[in-house]
């Protein structure tokens, strides 16, 4: 371990010019529950993944925004986790438009949302920056998004072009620099530090949750001064831990072992035997994920 965290001091490697949207990073080897295949896209989908997913998504009614009957933009949507929660806040009376640039993902959201019986939600493959839409829409919102992009002030005011005076914009983004692992949990926190610095080298923002408040301001958007923070965790629950963790092994693996920072074998022998070992012994509070803030902000009405 020791070794690792001296690997995550060596300077990073040079950023692209275009930074893209999060691609999907698949490894078929490695074992973890709760991945569905859908053509050669992987998705987790293990019931607390879902779970967590939904409260997320809840929280966006609990911070007071009125999207029963709205037409709504999810922004890089993926796999559409938030645009079919987010169908049910708009009810029957409401349309969902998920918009990203995977088509596979596009797909498996789309074959999802048919096996579900969900109508009020369509998928068009582009960039919500630059895509032709039809008509304004009443809000936008996307999660674990703007993190990817190389000027999220830009970015926001794009968006906002596609949404209508005094409609809503909501965001929700880590603050990767807080966890509440504890002095009992080394090893995660140590992993923890892996991760991230994996997704700072592929050039993720990731603190951009501390940043939504004045990038949106500075977007031109009255955003709200009280945003919402959290961050999961569960208690007593290490194997729900374990399969949540050994998920953001399996999906930057590769992206590990391409920048240099560990070697294939540490990163498998960390989590599957000293990662295991800690989690599933544990008995208090464990995280499943670092600070995240759901800011949320209103475009100007028209004078």
């Amino acid at each position: 371990m020791r070794n690792l965290l001296k690997k995550l001091k060596r300077q990073p490697a040079p950023l692209p010019e275009q930074l893209p949207y999060p691609v999907e990073i698949r490894r078929r080897d490695y074992k973890s529950e709760g991945i569905r295949r859908h053509g050669g896209l992987e998705v987790f989908d293990a019931p607390n993944a879902v779970s967590i997913n939904r409260a997320r998504i809840a929280n966006l009614a609990a911070m007071g925004l009125p999207l029963s009957g709205k037409r709504v933009l999810d922004v890089g949507c993926g796999v559409g986790e938030v645009s079919r929660l987010v169908s049910e806040l708009v009810g029957p009376a409401g349309s969902v438009v998920g918009i990203d640039v995977d088509g596979d993902a596009l797909r498996f959201a789309g074959d999802r949302c048919a096996a579900r019986g969900i109508t009020n939600v369509v998928f068009r493959k582009g960039d919500a920056r630059s895509a032709e839409c039809d008509g304004l829409f009443d809000a936008a919102v996307g999660r674990f998004v703007l993190m990817y992009m190389r000027d999220p002030t830009a970015a926001l005011r794009l968006i906002a072009e596609r949404v209508r005076p005094g409609g809503i914009l909501a965001f929700h983004e880590w603050v990767v620099g807080i966890s509440p692992a504890s002095a009992d949990q080394p090893v995660l926190a140590s992993f923890q530090k892996l991760i991230s610095t994996t997704f700072e080298r592929s050039g993720a923002r990731l603190e951009i949750g501390a940043e939504l408040f004045s990038r949106m301001r500075d977007a031109g958007l009255e955003p709200q001064p009280r945003p919402l923070a959290e961050i999961a965790v569960c208690m007593g629950q290490g194997d729900v831990a374990y399969r949540r963790w050994a998920l953001f092994a399996r999906s930057m693996l590769p992206k590990i072992v391409e920048y240099g920072l560990a070697a294939e074998e540490d990163v498998v022998d960390i989590v599957e035997r000293r990662l295991r070992d800690e989690l599933l012994d544990a008995r208090g509070m464990v995280p499943l994920s670092w600070l995240m803030i759901g800011q949320w902000a209103r475009k100007p009405p028209l004078d």
